[in-house]
This record gives C-alpha cells, structure tokens and sequence, in this order.
C-alpha cells in the first residue's frame, strides 16, 4: 500500500511514501491534472492501467473526481489546452494559428466538424497532433476532408481516433486517395472499439474494392448502434462487394430501422446477379435517399424490390443512367407501375440519362397520376431518348398528372415534337419548374418558330402555375429573343436559365429591355451567350431601373472573353451589376407603379381600341334607326345608347379601381400618412414603452445576479444604485429605432403587398366588366341588325369599313411597321367581325409580345435560305443557244457551265447621281452584251429605274369575252410612289392576282393551239414566284410623288406562239417539285406562312406563293430547250407585261444579287 509505482514512454518510475494517504493523495492529483486537460472524461479511462490494493481503494478515488467540480473547459471542450499537451507529449511543434482558428473561428460557428482542409496548408506532420486530439476531445463528432491526399502518417493517426474513441460519430473522407488496406485497418479499428459511436461512413471515389468492402461489412454486421448514411460512391465495387455489403445489413438487425441512406452510385453494377441487394431493399427498412446512379442496374428489377419494403420512407431516388431490361414484345412488369402508384413520400424521381422505352414512361407517368399520396414531385426525364414516341406519351399523360412540380426533359430530341408537345404541358396545373435545353439541336428553322411560339403561349397563360423556366445550353441564338421577347410583360416567372444560347449582344440588348418592365423575376442565369463588354453594359443599364432581380450570377465565360476585349468597360459593367443586385436585396418601398403603367399601356390600349369599332358599328346601326317611332326599336335603340356610355366610361374604370382609396397620388407613393401608417406609428410608441419596461427589469435582475455571485463587493455602499445609473446609458435604445424599424421595413413590405394584391383585383374587376361590356354591345348590335333587316335597310358592309379602317391606318403606320402585315394583326382583322372576350385576349397576348426588332430582319442567313432548296450534283449541259422565254413566263436563270469568271458584282445597279461619268456610261453600254452572254435576256437591272420610279396608279382592267383587256376597278390604290418591297402582305396577293388576270388571255391562246392542256387558273398561280423578303431598302431609293393619276384604260392582244413554246410551258406547269412544294404550302395555309430570315418563326412577314425548287425547275427548262426549241423573245411580251411582271422580277434578281 506505500508502493507508488508510474510507468510511462520513457520508463518506470518507483516511489515508496510513508503512509497510504500520501499514496492515495499523489494518484488524486494525477487524476485532477488528466480530468483539467480532458474535461468530460474520467482519469481511469485516461490511464491505460490503474490498479490499487485492495480494490476499494480505487472505487473511492473514482468518487473522489466525481464529486469534485471541475473549472469551465474553454472553447470547444477545452481543444487548445488539449493540442498543446498531445504535442508536447508526442514531439510535434505547436502552431499557434491552430489554438487560434479553432478557439476563434470554430467557437463562433458553433460547429462540431473538424475539416482536415482548414489546416492543409500545413505539413502532413502537424496534421497528426491536430487529429490525435480527437481521442479525447468531447466536442467534436465529426472529422472531414474532401479532395485532400492524405499521408500514411496521418491515415494512421485516424485509425487510431477511430479505434479508441467514443464521442466520434461521423467520418467523412471522400478524395483521399485512400486503397484496400485502409478499408481493411478501418474494420479492426472498428473491432477493437466495440463502444464506438460511429454511424456515418463516406468513402466516396477511394478505391477501396470488394476486398476492402468485404472487410468493412464483416464488422457492420456487428455493429452495437447500428449505421444511418453509407456513401460508398465510385469506390470501384462489383456486384459481389455490393452483395457483400448489403448481406451485412441485412444480418445486422438495427440497420434496417436506423439506415436512411445508401449511396452506391458509380460502381459498375451491371447484370442480373444482385440478389443480396434486392433483398435488402425488398425488406421493410427505413431508406429515405437510394442513390444507384451511374451504375447500369436494372431500372424494373430495383422498383421491384422498393414495391415491397421503401413504400414508407424513401422520398430521393436516383437511379439515373441505369438500364431497364425491358425486351420487345415483352409488356412491363406490373411491379414498375404499382410502385410509383403506391410510394407514400417520394419527393424526387431521377431517371435522367436512362433509355426509357415508351411503354415503360406510360407506366411510371401513369403510375404518379394515380398516387393520391404524393405531391411535389421532382421528375428528372433527362437524356432519355423519348423522341416522338416518348412524345406522344408525354402528350397523352402530362395534363392530367396533378403531382409533379418540376419537370426535367431536356436533351431528348423532342425537337419538332415539342409543338404539341408544349400545349398539354400548358394544360398541367401542377409544374412549376419545366426545363426544356438541348431539344432545339436539330430542328429545321421552319418547325422552330411554332415550338417557340407555343412556349410563349404556355408562359403567357394567366392560369399557369410555371415560375421557373429552363432553356439551357439550346443554342437557339437569334431565336431566342421571341422567349426574350415575352418576358418583358410576364407575370409568372420568377426563375429563367437562357445560359448557353450564343444569343450575341443584340439578344442582350433584348434581355436588357425584358429587364426595364419585367416585375416578377428574381433569377436569370444567361452565361456562355457571346455576349461583348456592350452587351454587359447594356445589361447593367436595365438592372438600373430593375428592382426585383435578386440573383444574376456573374457570366462567367463571357465576362473571361469580355476582359480581354475590353477591360476597362467590362470591368465596370460587372461592377454596376454587382451594385444593382445589392441594392435590390435591401428592403426599400416598391409600389406596382410600373406594373400598373404596363398594365394600362398593354391591356387597357387593347381593349378600348375593340370597344371602339364596336361602338362605331352600333352607332351606324343607331343612325339608321334614328327616325323609327315603333315602342320596341325605341327601347333596343336607348339600351344600346346606354351601353355605349359605359363602354365610354370603361376607359377610366382601371384608373379609379387601381386608385380607390387614396384621397390623393401624394398618399398612394407613401408622401402621406395612410390607415396602415398610422396604425404602425401607434404600435410603434406603444412597442417603446415595453421595451423599455423589459430593458429595466432586465438590468435590475442582472445586478442581483452580480450580487449573488459577488455579495462581499456588491455589499458596499450606493455601488448598486451606480452600476443601474451607469448601465442606463448603455442600455438606452434611440427612440425612432422602433419606428424605422416598422415604417421603413415591415411597413414597406405590407405596403408592397398590398399594393400588389390591389392591382391584381382592379385589374380582375376591370377585366371581366369590359367582357361584360363587350357581350352587352354585341348583342345589341345583332338586334339593331335584326331591326334594320326587318325594316329592309341595308347593313353596313363590313369589307368596306376595313377597307377605309386599313386606309386610314396607313399613313399613321411607323417607318419600320409599315411595310409589313403581321400574323397576329391577320388574326385580329379576322376577329374584328366578332368582338368576344376570346379574341379580346387574344389582341392582349399580341400586345404583351415585343415585335421583332429590325435588325434581326436585316440580318441574313444563308443556311436557312438554303435548308429547303434541292441539291442536284449533275449539271445540265450548256446550252448552244439562248433561247427565248415565251411570253408570261418569267426569264430563267444564266447557264453555270462553260463559262469564264467573271465579276458579275460589276453589273450591280449604282446610286442615282447628279453628275454620271463617263465611265458608268460606258460600263452600261456593256452591260447588255454581257448579259446576253450570261444567259439573261438583256442587262439584269432592265427596267428597273422605270420601276421604281413609275407612278402606282389605279390600274383599271377587265377581260371581255374574247380575250381582250378592259377596264375594272382594282383594289390597288397608292397616294404615294411606293416599291414591291413596301406593299403588305394582302396588297402582294392583289398584285398577283391582277398579274395573273392580265397573263390569262395569253396563257390561254398558247394552249388552246396545243390542244388539252392545263388551263386551270391553280396550274398558272403556280408557274409564278413572288417573295417578300425582311431585308433593307430597295437600292434604288423612290422619289416622293404627288397623288396618282388614274391611268388609261389598256387593250392587249393576243400574241402568237408556236407549238413547242406552249408545249414547254405546259410541262413547266407539271413540273413535280413545283407541284410538290406547292401542295405542301397550300396545305399550311395562308395564315401561317413559313418564311426564313427572321426569329419571329411563325409570325414571318410576307407570303410565299410557290415552293424553293425554283433553281432545279429552270435547269430543266434550259435542258428541254436546248433540244432544239423555238425562241421567243422578250419583244413579243406586251406592253403592260413588261412594264410590270419582268421589271418586278428583275426588281427582285437584282436585290437578290446584292444579298450574295
């Protein structure tokens, strides 16, 4: 009992005392000492061996510690005192920024993970000291690195932690360059701490292995505390190391109910031979994330498994990039359907990257439409190949699916599919996030603008509940801007990504204008777009006057290119960028001024402009019946008189709502007191008076608690009555704190909110009484009708009154606008006739879409000019002679073959000047010779000066019965000079049309000497070619004239021709690409014309008559007529075909060739 024996690294040390008190004294202190640097935890197990004689002796030193108080730790469970001691003890130097990141920056976290990165800037030595803390430490739960090589020293000393510590729970080590053996030591560290507490495990891409697996599940069986995250992701396992493993977890009967995720992604766990697995899964467990991505598993075979044991918990699963071993002719088992009707908590679905046969999409889409247990589900359908059969599927199903909030089909080659594809997705009440990039890759021009069309229908429906939209990484360039276009005056997005898109800087400019109006979004992302330094400039100046975009993360490829073009103007565009998403985040007042400008500029224009005609057609009907005394024409004729006072009235209606219940427009921006003002000012004086009554109580309450602690100085005199005097000065509060506070933040916000909340309902309330309105006004103008017929008046003609409505309209026109008649002004012309709320929100949608800018419409691209044009790889042979077009018919193209270069750019029209020189004189001179050698009839541009500068008047013509021309009413009429190019769309059909009437006789004499041939008017609307092109201005600029002259009646004969002419022209009109092209436009309709060039897609300006197989159809008419046909010359043309026809179409080769 007085033998005191230590032994430690360096040695033994014995001592012999006079008594057992002095002994049992010295092993006190010992223990004091171990329990002040490791408080939490007790000596003994500290000492890797304490034993004393007899054995009561120790139980009541273990007393003695435990009764005895032990000072405060210090930060984090007393870490620093800790680290110093474990490096003394182990001869690793002590780093003071270790004690002072961790008694500083860890304390002030309040976190309980340890990350080996914060300290890898030091060597792998120290390091070691860092960790062996953990062995004693009771703060720290959790030690973590990612992407961190770590040596075998340190690799070691972790081991150790794990072996002989308690209070470990969580080790993460993903990146470490980890290999079997540590796998394999991990397992006897495991073995030898039978008390751990460790329950999290990731080892995510070390090459661990299946032997490295395999030893790892040998002690997770045995686990006392069973396991909750696994993560053992790329860590190069087959599937024998999986069924390994999950045979483990299975054996260990705490793990199914304490496990709530598995991450085995990216092992290659390809074939049919996991069983173990899918046992596991198929028994009631308590799995709430399932990660088996990048595994090839199959996709049917797990769904089976989840059927019977993850109905409960499981809400993730990831099983993206996985097979679904589905054979043809095979139906899909019941299982895969059953599980998604009958999970109770999924909340996201990622099959992403998975080829998903259409049958097995019916079935999992389907399946979530009959789950009544599952709302906001996350649905991945990326990268799955659906195609046009997936398509369909989609369209069959997606409408009715009232479950899924987000949807992902993005990179499935929808393509053209996407079209209707798009109007089912506008019909489902449940997405709110659909991304949509990486379908647009192969899709022709002409199928693009309907997609894109579509998709602005979806987001500009009032009912649709999308706020986040996807078009990423689409390229879709200068198309985008028809999205970019609609999201100006949208009112349900808060989220878009058009990163991606190569959209340049004019789409920035476009974005730029969205952002100027736009009040709903918060998010745009719109990086790699080939945006310049003006492009971001342009983006900063709209964010200026934005103040709702919370979240534009920098564009960081195009800001990388942008520095290196101009440094200086980028530079300062970011920072403008950065300063405006700043501002933006501080609460400040934001009242629905703008959004109500928008909705008065956009909707309330709109409608008054169709109450307008409506009430000019009552009033015409009202004229008509002014002198009727019957009792009941009288009655209809005052109601309707009173429905156009409201109608009248109806154009201040948004105004007052919006306006109602501020006595001024002072009170509405917040310079005056309002209700709410005055009720939080109130609150605020009396919300003072209790903070000042609890800062009070609170001071008194802490100066006893100060005397309680400290009663032998707090006894001294008047020292309480000072430190309450002294502290009132530092526990005062400014007295407008409060007010602010509720004024200027929650205040605000209640005022924004409200604000928002009024236009709503004014704008509601204001809609549905002009609908109101205009049902009224129609139905009393179908009664006025009604009256007048009965009374045998006749009813104003409507064609008429458009025509006057379409006369007045076109001088007011602008410079751009007026050359061109959209599709959406043809629609509103056809719905003028029934003024419905239908066609009224129709005119709104129109409204709401920016129009194309005009330099898109200058621009040009060749591949879209191209894309529908024939290749023909053999040549024709050249032609001996020039052969003569017969009349009507336009002259065909020069020959390409046996010809020398030659500069043909130098035969381009010049510019009018007052002074020619001598030297244009002679170049024209040339020109014919040249042209005739070329294979064109005279100079290219013969005719057109006359053309350009000929005065448009009204062309009178009829044809009598025996082929001659007379006089008749044209609807062409023109009070200016104007050029082909500026004729809208409807005058160009009337321009052809009369064409065609002039060119009939003739066509019909040449084939009446033929004998059967085709004279249907259809055949010859065919023959003719007339395009209207968004391009600049005619080269040669037209001269302001005076009001036309009516021009002189005309008679035209008949002009011989010969057999063989007519015989070609008649085949001409047979030719089967002429005939194809023309059945396919005519089957799309005059309404919807494809045209090429401009981003609008399907709202193209102009009409194409005939199809592009135009340059194969003339080779073939020079191949025919280079057998030996007659000429014709251009001579025999008559006169007013020439001055018209053949000057157009010479008007348009040669703007052609200015474009090449």
């Amino acid at each position: 009992p007085l033998q005191l024996v230590v032994e430690y690294e360096r040695g033994i040390v014995s001592l012999k005392l006079a008594s057992t008190e002095d002994v049992n004294e010295v092993v006190a202190h010992i223990g004091n000492c171990l329990r002040r640097i490791c408080p939490g935890l007790s000596p003994i197990k500290i000492m890797k061996k304490l034993s004393m004689e007899p054995p009561e002796r120790l139980v009541n030193m273990q007393a003695l510690w435990d009764n005895q108080s032990v000072a405060e730790s210090g930060p984090c469970g007393g870490f620093s005192q800790m680290y110093k001691c474990v490096c003394d003890w182990l001869g690793f130097p002590y780093r003071e920024e270790v004690q002072w990141d961790v008694d500083t920056i860890y304390l002030t976290q309040d976190t309980r993970e340890l990350n080996l990165q914060d300290f890898s800037h030091l060597d792998h030595r120290d390091l070691i000291p860092i960790i062996a803390v953990l062995e004693y430490n009771q703060w720290f739960t959790k030690l973590s690195t990612r992407d961190f090589k770590l040596s075998t020293d340190v690799c070691d000393q972790i081991l150790r932690v794990v072996a002989r510590s308690n209070r470990l729970e969580e080790l993460v080590l993903e990146n470490a360059g980890l290999k079997t053996d540590f796998a394999q030591k991990l397992a006897n560290a495991l073995a030898h701490n039978p008390g751990s507490g460790l329950h999290t495990i990731n080892l995510t891409n070390n090459a661990i292995e299946d032997r490295g697996i395999s030893s790892l599940s040998v002690q997770f069986a045995k686990l006392r505390k069973g396991l909750k995250h696994l993560h053992f992701s790329k860590t190069s396992l087959s599937p024998k190391g999986v069924n390994s493993l999950a045979q483990s977890l299975s054996a260990n009967q705490l793990i199914p109910n304490t496990l709530t995720h598995l991450d085995l992604s990216g092992n290659i766990l390809r074939g049919d031979d996991l069983a173990n697995l899918y046992n596991f899964l198929g028994q009631p467990n308590h799995l709430s994330t399932l990660d088996l991505s990048n595994t090839d598993c199959s996709l049917d075979l797990v769904c089976a498994a989840l059927l019977r044991g993850c109905l409960q918990k499981l809400s993730v699963l990831n099983l993206s990039k996985s097979v679904f071993s589905h054979r043809k002719g095979k139906d899909i088992p019941p299982s895969f359907k059953h599980f998604f009707s009958s999970a109770l908590a999924l909340t996201s679905i990622n099959v992403s990257g998975t080829k998903l046969p259409p049958e097995a999409l019916k079935a999992l889409l389907l399946g979530l439409a009959s789950n009544p247990n599952l709302k906001e589900v996350s649905l991945d359908l990326s990268c799955c190949e659906l195609r046009s059969g997936g398509s369909q599927i989609l369209e069959g199903c997606i409408a009715e699916i009232p479950n899924i909030s987000s949807l992902d089909i993005s990179d499935n080659g929808l393509d053209s599919d996407l079209t209707t594809l798009l109007v089912w997705l506008g019909k489902n009440r449940s997405i709110r996030h659909l991304s949509l990039g990486k379908n647009f890759n192969n899709i022709k021009s002409k199928n693009l603008a309907p997609v894109l069309d579509n998709l602005v229908h979806v987001i500009q429906d009032e009912e649709s509940p999308l706020t986040s939209l996807s078009l990423a990484d689409s390229k879709l360039k200068s198309d985008l801007t028809i999205i970019l276009n609609a999201l100006g005056s949208n009112n349900s997005l808060t989220k878009v990504d058009i990163s991606g898109n190569g959209m340049g800087d004019m789409g920035a400019k476009m974005l730029a204008k969205a952002l100027q109006i736009n009040t709903k979004l918060r998010t745009v992302i719109w990086d790699k777009n080939n945006v310049s330094p003006q492009g971001l400039q342009d983006i900063a100046a709209a964010l200026e006057k934005n103040f709702t975009i919370r979240f534009m993360p920098v564009p960081i490829i195009d800001a990388s290119q942008a520095l290196k073009a101009s440094p200086e103007k980028t530079e300062d565009a970011l920072l403008k960028i950065e300063n405006y998403l700043l501002r933006n985040h501080e609460t400040r007042k934001y009242l629905q001024e703008q959004a109500y400008r928008l909705q008065q500029g956009i909707v309330t224009t709109t409608t008054q402009q169709m109450i307008d005609r409506m009430c000019v057609k009552v009033q015409d009907h009202l004229n008509s019946l002014r002198n009727s005394d019957t009792d009941t024409v009288l009655e209809d004729v005052k109601m309707a008189e009173n429905f156009m006072r409201d109608a009248r009235n109806s154009k201040t209606l948004l105004p007052n709502l919006y306006y109602l219940g501020a006595a001024s427009q002072s009170e509405v921006n917040g310079s005056s007191a309002g209700p709410i003002q005055e009720k939080l000012e109130s609150m605020a004086g009396e919300v003072t008076r209790v903070m000042d009554d609890q800062l009070q109580t609170l001071l008194e309450s802490m100066v006893d608690v100060a005397g309680n602690l400290c009663p032998h100085v707090m006894r001294k005199t008047n020292i309480r009555q000072d430190l309450i005097k002294a502290s009132m000065g530092k526990m005062s509060i400014p007295p407008n704190f409060v007010k602010n506070v509720l004024l200027q933040q929650s205040g605000i916000d209640i005022i924004n909110k409200i604000s928002e909340v009024k236009l709503t309902v004014a704008s509601f309330l204001s809609d549905r009484i002009v609908d109101e309105i205009l049902d009224a006004l129609s139905s009393s103008q179908q009664k006025l009708g009604e009256l007048l017929i009965r009374k045998g008046k006749p009813l104003v003609q409507q064609e008429s009154l458009e025509m006057e409505v379409m006369e007045e309209k076109a001088p007011k026109r602008s410079a751009h606008m007026s050359e061109y008649l959209t599709e959406v002004e043809r629609l509103e012309d056809l719905d003028t006739c029934m003024m419905t709320p239908k066609s009224k929100r129709k005119s709104i949608h129109s409204r709401m879409l920016r129009p194309v800018s005009r330099a898109f419409e200058m621009e040009f691209d060749l591949d879209k000019a191209l894309e529908d044009v024939p290749i023909h790889i053999e040549d024709p042979p050249p032609a001996p002679k020039l052969e003569k077009r017969p009349s009507g018919v336009i002259a065909e193209l020069p020959s390409e073959e046996g010809k020398k270069l030659q500069h043909y750019t130098k035969l381009r029209p010049k510019r009018n000047k007052k002074q020619q020189s001598s030297k244009i004189t002679q170049v024209s001179a040339a020109a014919p010779q040249e042209g005739e050698q070329n294979g064109l009839m005279g100079r290219v541009d013969e005719g057109v000066d006359e053309f350009f500068s000929k005065k448009l008047t009204k062309m009178e013509t009829k044809l009598s019965d025996n082929g001659e021309c007379k006089e008749i009413n044209a609807p062409l009429r023109s009070k200016s000079q104007r050029s082909l190019r500026s004729l809208s769309t409807m005058e160009l059909r009337q321009v052809i049309d009369i064409l065609l009437l002039v060119q009939r006789p003739f066509l019909k004499s040449s084939d009446s000497q033929e004998g059967g041939g085709e004279t249907d008017e259809k055949k010859k609307r065919d023959s003719l070619v007339v395009t209207v092109s968004e391009e600049p201005p005619s080269p040669k600029t037209p001269v302001k004239t005076s009001t036309a002259e009516p021009a002189k009646s005309k008679e035209a004969k008949t002009p011989a021709t010969d057999q063989s002419s007519s015989s070609d022209r008649s085949e001409e009109l047979k030719t089967p690409d002429s005939m194809d092209e023309h059945s396919e436009d005519s089957l799309k309709g005059d309404g919807k014309p494809e045209g090429k060039g401009s981003p609008q897609g399907g709202r193209r300006y102009g009409v194409q008559v005939m199809g592009s197989g135009l340059l194969a159809e003339m080779k073939a008419k020079q191949e025919r007529r280079a057998a030996g046909a007659h000429k014709v010359g251009t001579n025999q043309l008559p006169g007013h075909l020439k001055h018209t026809l053949l000057p157009a179409w010479k008007a348009f080769a040669v703007f052609q060739t200015q474009r090449a």
